[in-house]
């Protein structure tokens, strides 16, 4: 038995990795430039997949950073310090660190060598950052720039209102880095680098990563399928309708859907099957998600996962009674922010399509 070509819910490289041909080629010209990159995507499109690769094949050395983990101004310094000490050598940081206004506490764990870096909590001092983000800039040459990636960019702004303007005053003198700000909020980080009175507008290409295109998707899942199935295109093709060629739901499908074929020879019906199976296994956590929603947000995700009609036409307000296009127009602002909505150019859609079809279930039974 093959093993299961398909791959959901972590980093996805190698063999797993889908198309991004056209991405991967302008996002690592940007990387060799003297230029910053923001790459916006909804959650679950790949992004960090894309990037990593990117990171990878570069043979440069590069600091990731994801922001929703951060939890205060000192931990930004501290998990920042951490990575550094990842790709350089002890020595060669020493003396660097002891120049630090804020001397951090260094302990190396013996057993797995991992560096375990403190400074001190609560002082609400940006010093600490500012030092270790001057030390990056230091460690890196000109022909040999740092990649520094911070991902969920838009969280700066639940760790210190003003990080933003004390981060631009810094990281504006660096000559010896490549900075990749990254975020799942469009509008947030649109707000951070597009709004003239922003302390970053305008600081670096700003490339918003997409759907991978539906023929693209199909040949990959064609691909894998062949020699698996007798016919690999109605499969690939009932995966996708499903899915909508949103990377990582489409993973998940393709992969369920490889599952069941191992225990059983019939085709006829499996990609419903399968999508049925996924949708009860998060039975618990969509019902969990459905009741921290309000009554006008219940009433937008149930007419969306009935059908086509976009939520702000006077049809789907006649149909589904959730009153004014403004009001709709706000529920619909507030689930994008919230992941569970995502916009394509004018186009709002559900983000998790096997919570669109859990809806439907549920009002069937």
């Amino acid at each position: 038995m093959k093993e299961n070509p398909f791959k959901f819910g972590t980093v996805v490289d190698g063999e797993y990795f889908t198309d991004r041909e056209d991405e991967l080629t302008k996002i690592g010209s940007y990387l060799k430039s003297e230029n910053h990159l923001i790459l916006i995507s909804p959650r679950r499109f790949g992004k960090t997949s894309l990037i990593r690769k990117l990171l990878n094949e570069s043979r440069r050395r590069y600091v990731y950073l994801d922001m929703q983990l951060v939890i205060s101004e000192e931990d930004f310094a501290s998990q920042l310090l951490k990575r550094i000490y990842r790709i350089f050598p002890l020595q060669k940081l020493k003396g660097y660190i002891k120049s630090f206004r804020l001397i951090p506490s260094v302990i190396l764990n013996p057993v797995t060598g991992e560096v375990e870096i403190t400074f001190k909590p609560g002082s609400k001092d940006l010093a600490p950052l500012e030092d270790v983000l001057n030390l990056i800039e230091k460690l890196g040459k000109e022909s040999e720039k740092i990649i520094v990636v911070l991902d969920e960019f838009q969280d700066i702004f639940r760790i210190n209102s003003g990080l933003d303007r004390m981060l631009r005053s810094v990281i504006q003198n660096h000559r010896n880095i490549n900075y990749v700000f990254m975020g799942s909020s469009e509008s947030m980080i649109r707000d951070i680098f597009e709004k003239k009175d922003s302390s970053f507008y305008r600081f670096g290409s700003l490339i918003t990563l997409g759907k991978i295109p539906e023929e693209k998707f199909r040949l990959f899942l064609e691909y894998r399928f062949t020699g698996f199935v007798k016919e690999a295109g109605p499969v690939s093709e009932a995966i996708l309708n499903i899915s909508g060629s949103h990377p990582y739901y489409t993973q998940q499908l393709a992969f369920t859907v490889w599952e069941l074929l191992s225990r059983s020879d019939d085709v006829s019906g499996i990609v419903e099957a399968a999508a049925y199976e996924i949708v009860m296994s998060h039975d618990n956590d969509f019902e969990l998600l459905w009741n921290t929603l309000n009554r006008t947000d219940m009433m937008v995700l149930t007419g969306m996962s009935a059908g086509n009609i976009s939520p702000l036409t006077d049809e789907f307000s006649r149909l589904y009674g959730t009153g004014a296009a403004s009001t709709v127009f706000s529920t619909l602002q507030r689930l994008v922010k919230k992941g569970m909505i995502i916009k394509e150019g004018s186009v709002y859609s559900i983000d998790d399509p096997f919570f669109s079809r859990w809806i439907q279930y549920r009002r069937r039974v």
